[in-house]
């Protein structure tokens, strides 16, 4: 059973990895739908990044920790000190975004 905790830091790894099966058997299967098939997904804590100091970041700080780790780069450069840069950043491609068909 998943029990909300915001700060995942005093959980074990074998209750990570329990919260998150669900979502693992779900990735699985969308991918397997866009003919991308693996067995299993590995879920790797990383403890050295930074924590956010506030409560409005968390999406800013999951979206840089996809690119870091996406491109290969060290997720533990992904700290506050850029964030204000990056929520600008964000802002402006998303509001110059064009969307249409």
């Amino acid at each position: 059973m998943f029990i909300y905790d915001p700060d995942r830091s005093c959980s074990t790894d074998d209750q990570i990895r329990a919260d998150l099966k669900p979502m693992t058997t779900i990735l699985l299967m969308l991918l397997k739908k866009i003919n991308i098939v693996i067995d299993v997904l590995v879920i790797e804590r990383i403890t050295t990044t930074s924590k956010q100091s506030n409560s409005g970041d968390c999406g800013v700080y999951a979206i840089k920790y996809i690119e870091f780790l996406s491109i290969s780069r060290q997720a533990e450069l992904v700290n506050g000190f850029h964030m204000p840069k990056w929520r600008r950043k964000l802002a402006v491609e998303l509001y110059t975004f064009d969307c249409t068909p």
